[in-house]
């Protein structure tokens, strides 16, 4: 169970802190909320009955950011050729909340960017990557935004 202030990743959308916990009633039924302020300045109520379904998770420690940073360092891992597949399986990636899975798409995608130029699709897939992970070691290393992302930038400048 979560609690106002706890650092919370939120699947697709990135890092919140959990602002309160609503009471609210839905169609006669008393339903609890969690308030989730984003780092984008977004506030999203979501039942807390279904925050575990969602996938809801504390935000990484700096163990497992550390574990993060090494991923980031090595080679590619394999993806499919096909565009649609290899896009379809970053999207899953990102999508699943898992600070390494979204930090295998932002390896793979930047190793590939630096080697020929991405689809739009990609590019916005980076993007996306990216944000949702910023926002995480936002959060994880206690830093702003601009320091988490020269530190994401500087790993990935490190990889082979």
């Amino acid at each position: 169970m979560f609690g106002k202030g706890d650092k919370v990743v939120y699947p697709g959308h990135g890092a919140a802190v959990i602002d309160c916990l609503v009471e609210r009633e839905d169609d006669g039924a008393a339903r609890s909320y969690l308030k989730l302020c984003l780092s984008r300045g977004l506030t999203v109520m979501l039942p807390v009955e279904t925050a575990a379904q969602i996938g809801l998770r504390a935000v990484s420690t700096r163990a497992e950011v550390a574990a993060l940073f090494e991923l980031l360092r090595e080679d590619e891992g394999p993806m499919p050729t096909t565009w649609s597949r290899r896009h379809r399986q970053n999207v899953d990636k990102v999508m699943s909340g898992a600070m390494l899975m979204a930090g295998e798409v932002i390896r793979d995608l930047s190793l590939m960017e630096r080697r020929a130029h991405l689809s739009f699709q990609e590019k916005r897939l980076l993007a996306k990557a990216r944000e949702v992970l910023i926002s995480e070691l936002t959060l994880s290393l206690d830093a702003t935004t601009e320091h988490a992302e020269a530190t994401l930038d500087a790993v990935l400048a490190e990889a082979r």
